[in-house]
């Protein structure tokens, strides 16, 4: 997963090529498993939308 959102990384910085993603995992929780180096890339890559914590889910 490392080298995949890495090479993203990549083409977002050479074509501004947009990456979507969606994960259940914390910015501390992506550091601890992908390292600090994907983790500041993401940062720089991404817009963060957090959905209330507790909040209802609608999938039911």
């Amino acid at each position: 997963m490392t080298e995949i959102l890495l090479t993203r990384y990549d083409l977002f910085i050479t074509r501004q090529l947009r990456t979507h993603i969606t994960t259940n995992l914390s910015a501390s929780e992506l550091e601890q498993y992908y390292g600090n180096r994907l983790r500041s890339r993401l940062r720089e890559m991404l817009n963060l939308v957090a959905f209330a914590p507790g909040a209802a889910d609608k999938r039911e």
